[in-house]
């Protein structure tokens, strides 16, 4: 059994932002919301693709974990 990284969509706040990427990586991020099924969109994977990353950073965690004021910026730690 394979165990996928990004889990079920929940609902949340969005703020939107604008940014342009490589044709191939949209193309690839649309295709992984497709095959994740469901309500699943870019937008989706996006943000989780984000959250797995700062998640992963352990350098960057200790340095939120410093600083009180950045406590808002933290990434929930469930996997």
């Amino acid at each position: 059994m394979t165990r996928r990284c990004i889990q079920p969509k929940t609902a949340v706040e969005l703020e939107t932002v604008s940014l342009r990427l490589p044709v191939q990586r949209v193309r690839a991020v649309e295709q992984y919301a497709k095959y994740l099924g469901g309500s699943t969109d870019r937008t989706y994977v996006i943000t989780q693709a984000i959250e797995i990353a700062l998640r992963q950073d352990a350098e960057f965690q200790k340095v939120l974990s410093a600083s009180p004021a950045r406590a808002a910026a933290r990434v929930p730690t469930t996997a």
